[in-house]
């Protein structure tokens, strides 16, 4: 049976980022974007899932019915590590700059992100803490607060200031960072109103936070690093 409102989920995030988020003519991606992202894509949700599996039912990995139901759950983070690895295979292949291909996927990445929290309307109705104003998820009784929505508007208006910056000259491997920290950031706050099972931290929520706190370290080094190449050197005495 196929989810239909998964289907219409990832065709959204893979078709209007194609079409409306286009990359930078110098990235090294502008012949095509689904064709630079549509192998890292696929890898990474094959990797994501099958962690998922390993962390949950190891035994699941060896019956393909199982591996393919995706609403079971997809590991984020390690489907997005997996699918940059790929990135950074093809790009050396093309010999395109590693940075300014990751660069160029990192906008419409995160734009693809955030049509995908956006959608929930379609795939479950966006769950999130009882509101009077809000949405009530099929088969609940409550109005929930959409914190898919919020999400994924968030989300959207970060891309479009990030591209904004990088085309007045941001760099390649800033883009890079500011869009997984902001990924990770938006996660991790919008898990504390997710429901979940138990009182802690779930595994996605821990690495969320783990991730936005690494990169933002990683900007802080680039930055100082950068700022360091731009100052002239001493003038000998």
């Amino acid at each position: 049976m196929i989810d239909a409102a998964l289907l219409a989920s990832i065709v959204a995030t893979m078709v209007i980022p194609a079409y409306f988020v286009m990359p930078l003519p110098s990235s090294g991606a502008s012949a095509g974007l689904l064709d630079v992202a549509l192998g890292p894509l696929a890898i990474g949700v094959m990797v994501g899932r099958a962690v998922a599996l390993g962390f949950d039912d190891a035994g699941s990995l060896s019956r393909l019915s199982d591996f393919m139901i995706l609403r079971s759950g997809v590991e984020f983070w390690p489907g997005v590590l997996a699918g940059c690895a790929w990135m950074i295979v093809g790009a050396r292949r093309d010999g395109i700059p590693i940075t300014a291909r990751l660069a160029a996927i990192s906008v419409p990445g995160l734009t693809a992100w955030a049509l995908y929290e956006a959608t929930c309307v379609l795939r479950d109705g966006c769950p999130g803490p009882v509101s009077t104003v809000g949405l009530r998820p099929a088969g609940l009784t409550e109005t929930m607060l959409p914190v898919g929505l919020l999400v994924g508007a968030a989300a959207a208006g970060c891309a479009v200031l990030i591209r904004r910056r990088q085309r007045t000259g941001l760099a390649d491997m800033r883009t890079v960072l500011v869009c997984i920290a902001t990924i990770g950031a938006l996660r991790a706050l919008s898990s504390f109103w997710l429901p979940h099972i138990g009182d802690g931290l779930t595994r996605q929520h821990r690495t969320s936070i783990a991730v936005t706190v690494a990169t933002a370290l990683g900007l802080w080094f680039e930055r100082r690093h950068t700022t360091r190449a731009c100052l002239p050197e001493p003038t000998p005495a």
